[in-house]
């Protein structure tokens, strides 16, 4: 079915539920539009090229296996995705008891999660957004989506209050779907 919708534009969500219904082309062409922000977070999660493509791999199989319990009211595919690889990135830096590094200067925002962007626009979009936050902040909410900190560990490492943290990373993502959504 899907080979007749070659030049129609089709949606990410009706592209996995093809997939549940064990349409591999389906599950190609989302490999397709998204492998590369799954590869650039596994990066830059890892730090290891080869455990990125370990965690690109058990991404989409993940999707291929469990396609069915996609719930798209809850999450965008490519949302869905990107929890998905971090949850696999977070259990092997678990496994190997290793964080990655994080940089601190200004080249910071220019890391690999954003170079690797086929298309430049969601690359700038995140960087605004995450300029816009404080420093503190922007620390705080790379630490934990890209290092894979828990709140609890953040609270420990920054000598906060578990509440503080938590206050202040829901407040900086705010900020930053503000920004996305141009309302800032």
């Amino acid at each position: 079915m899907l080979a007749t919708l070659a030049d129609t534009a089709v949606s990410d969500a009706d592209l996995v539920a093809f997939v549940a219904e064990g349409d591999e082309a389906a599950l190609r062409a989302l490999f397709e539009r998204h492998a590369p922000i799954v590869m650039a977070l596994a990066r830059r999660m890892l730090s290891s090229d080869e455990d990125a493509e370990e965690v690109l791999h058990d991404t989409f199989l993940s999707l291929w296996r469990h396609a069915a319990r996609y719930d798209g009211t809850r999450a965008a595919v490519r949302t869905y995705l990107y929890a998905v690889a971090r949850n696999h990135c977070l259990t092997r830096l678990r496994a190997r008891s290793a964080r990655p590094l994080l940089h601190s200067g200004p080249d910071d925002l220019e890391g690999p999660v954003f170079s690797s962007y086929q298309d430049p626009v969601p690359g700038v979009m995140a960087r605004r957004a995450l300029a816009s936050l404080s420093d503190e902040d922007r620390q705080l909410v790379e630490e934990a989506y890209y290092g894979g900190w828990s709140q609890s560990e953040l609270a420990a490492r920054h000598d906060m209050p578990l509440g503080t943290v938590k206050s202040r990373v829901r407040r900086a993502l705010s900020k930053m779907r503000e920004v996305l959504e141009g309302r800032s």
